[in-house]
């Protein structure tokens, strides 16, 4: 049940432009009303956030919409129909109402409509989107927990509302409709095969070492990355990989899904079951928790890239590159 003395005391803050972490159905957001500039930017600062790195701005009401974007072409506001409230982020031409500290120096935004009766509810108190990129340092995995949160950011925030576990755990998909072909550029629990059910003929970003401006949160090389080494395993392969490891003067991590490792004399273990949604949910919160049991190298069991899998392996993948 919603806290409304708590829901006024962060609108509130919000109006007086502070900044509030808050529960989405993905991982948790730190916001400031999108239409205060000076606030949009002490997040930048309090995630150490590249600036030309655009920021997602949440939405309740599809009149929300409309006074961000300059225009919406059919096929967005037939994703809308679909998906929102949801996991999807649409990338549109942004209208003079949003200021190109939120967009990140770019003429479109990036607008979703969260599915979660906190996030809903703060922002229709509100009466204003809220910009909210998850609330982590920049480059690191996004928190689903709420005590991820505390240990993060402590008391750089104004407050944090508390909504127990995401129930998806990534990030959402982002698409850009603002392009010809509309163009997937972060994957998530919304897959590829369920916008082209709804609209046709897509494409996707392939990751590089590009330099120029993101269209979209998460494209970063390095991103989603803990403090310790990750070392994906394929789900055949942990026999060999923990005889290479056993030995090892590390401290040693094991993240497992379908294959019940066994929990041999290693420093942090766990398993997740399940489907690879469950997977996905527990992903970031299994990195956060073996950085805090001061693991040196995390074994992940790898997923087949289908369906949700796409974005598991993304994720995994960026927690070992390295930006040049």
């Amino acid at each position: 049940m919603l806290d409304t003395n708590l829901i006024d005391k962060a609108t509130n803050i919000l109006r007086n432009g502070g900044i509030v972490v808050f529960p989405t159905e993905t991982v948790y957001g730190l916001g400031a009303s999108a239409y205060n500039e000076q606030a949009v930017r002490r997040i930048f600062t309090i995630k150490a956030r590249p600036h030309n790195n655009p920021i997602i701005v949440h939405v309740a009401t599809i009149e929300q919409v409309n006074v961000v974007v300059a225009n919406i072409p059919a096929s967005a506001k037939n994703l809308m129909a679909t998906f929102w409230p949801g996991p999807l982020t649409i990338v549109l031409p942004c209208s003079s109402r949003i200021s190109q500290v939120v967009t990140g120096g770019l003429t479109t935004v990036a607008v979703r409509m969260p599915d979660h009766p906190v996030a809903s509810t703060l922002i229709r108190s509100l009466g204003e989107p809220i910009a909210a990129p998850s609330a982590n340092r920049s480059g690191r995995p996004s928190p689903t927990r709420v005590e991820h949160v505390h240990r993060e950011f402590g008391k750089d925030v104004d407050m944090v509302l508390d909504g127990g576990t995401c129930r998806i755990g990534l990030e959402s998909t982002v698409i850009d409709m603002s392009t010809d072909i509309p163009c997937i550029l972060r994957s998530g629990s919304i897959t590829s095969n369920m916008i082209r059910s709804a609209i046709g003929q897509i494409t996707s970003h392939e990751p590089s070492h590009r330099t120029t401006a993101p269209k979209s949160p998460g494209m970063q090389h390095r991103h989603y990355a803990p403090n310790l080494r990750t070392i994906p395993v394929a789900p055949d392969a942990w026999t060999q990989t923990m005889d290479e490891w056993r030995n090892s003067d590390k401290h040693i991590g094991i993240l497992c899904h379908q294959t019940a490792v066994k929990n041999e004399s290693v420093s942090f273990y766990r398993h997740v079951p399940g489907t690879h949604e469950e997977y996905a949910k527990g992903l970031f919160a299994a990195f956060l928790d073996a950085e805090a049991a001061n693991i040196d190298v995390l074994l992940v069991e790898t997923v087949k890239e289908q369906g949700v899998g796409i974005a598991i392996m993304d994720r995994i993948r960026r927690t070992q590159a390295r930006d040049k």
